[in-house]
């Protein structure tokens, strides 16, 4: 038998796994990127005001505050203005600017800074040139009119920041507006005929010849001619054939037929509007600018609304002791028609335009 001698084996050195090393750097690594403090931003955030000085109509120098008084008093009696930078809205103006009527309401112009005695209305979109501005009532110029509104109902821009402006030029005869607005207010149109003075384009109010013809007498045209119109222009027209009517309205309250067949084309468009379709109202009476078709009044047919609403404009816009009158004329937002009839302020030199394509002049 063979002895043997059992050694006994060295004891085995246990080291770190690599895997936990691993485990224990990333978990390192996480706390300290979420323990550390947060570095700073590399730009402060935007102060809440800006100021803008003008000159010669450039910005001319900007700088923030962050207060609106501070921004106003760097502004000083220099021309300039002041903006919010979170909705970048204009809150003060020195000299002229632009108001927008703001959306939802017609906006009303009074005579008066304490906004009592009203002149007239505009539409929501329109745009108002601001001769003075101040918190509470601003002075406004429209369409022939000067007078005072809420500061608080405009949305304002200095002239400075308003590049498309409205303007007026002459072309033949014809007086064209070039209307800058909101709410389908703008566009360019025929104003009527224009004053033979009037030489290159200007941003300035300018009232055509037409504005001022007197409603009150009779137009040259007969029946047919008005059928032949609304035929050339509007083959699909159901108008067509009513010229007998208006004439005959024209007899009866003293009306200009051409006159009140242009009103029917502008509001109605030839007759073929969702509110001519629906309720035969060709004038837009009651057709208010919240909720139009709503609001407008129904007729039993065309020949319905044509003498009805021939009749009241007659009595109550066109004779001097009517509820509305301001001149026997379309006019402007300052007098005639257009102060009371409608909330859009070139209301009347779009009819104007038709009666000038009318020749009825």
């Amino acid at each position: 038998m063979t002895n043997r001698t059992i050694r006994p084996t060295r004891p085995v050195r246990r080291t770190g796994s690599w895997k936990g090393l691993v485990f224990f750097f990333l978990l390192g690594s996480l706390l300290f990127f979420l323990l550390r403090e947060s570095p700073k931003t590399v730009l402060p955030p935007a102060s809440p005001f800006v100021a803008e000085l003008y000159e010669n109509g450039k910005v001319t120098e900007e700088q923030e505050f962050d207060s609106f008084d501070a921004a106003k008093s760097f502004v000083g009696d220099g021309r300039g203005a002041v903006k919010r930078t979170d909705d970048n809205r204009y809150i003060y103006l020195t000299g002229s600017g632009i108001g927008i009527v703001r959306a939802n309401d017609t906006l009303n112009i009074y005579a008066d800074r304490a906004l009592k005695k009203r002149q007239t209305y505009v539409a929501p979109g329109s745009r108002l040139t601001v001769l003075s501005y101040a918190d509470q009532v601003s002075r406004v110029e429209i369409a022939g009119l000067t007078g005072y509104v809420a500061t608080n109902r405009l949305t304002l821009y200095p002239v400075e920041q308003s590049s498309n402006r409205s303007y007026y030029e002459k072309k033949g005869d014809r007086l064209l507006h070039y209307i800058v607005a909101d709410r389908g207010l703008g566009g360019l149109i025929t104003a009527g005929e224009a004053p033979e003075t009037l030489g290159q384009r200007t941003t300035q109010y300018i009232e055509s010849k037409t504005l001022t013809q007197d409603l009150r007498k009779p137009t040259t045209l007969s029946a047919k001619q008005l059928d032949a119109f609304i035929r050339k222009n509007a083959p699909d027209s159901p108008l067509i054939g009513t010229g007998k009517t208006f004439k005959q309205v024209e007899r009866d309250h003293n009306i200009n037929a051409a006159y009140l067949l242009a009103h029917a084309i502008h509001e109605s468009n030839y007759g073929r509007s969702e509110i001519a379709r629906d309720k035969f109202n060709l004038f837009g009476v009651n057709a208010t600018d919240i909720a139009p078709g709503q609001n407008a009044t129904s007729y039993t047919s065309f020949e319905d609304s044509i003498r009805k609403t021939g009749k009241f404009i007659a009595r109550d816009y066109l004779k001097k002791n009517g509820k509305y009158y301001r001149g026997p004329f379309l006019g402007n937002k300052a007098r005639g028609m257009n102060v009371f009839y409608a909330s859009d302020p070139y209301w009347s030199e779009k009819i104007a335009g038709i009666l000038l394509k009318m020749n009825a002049v």
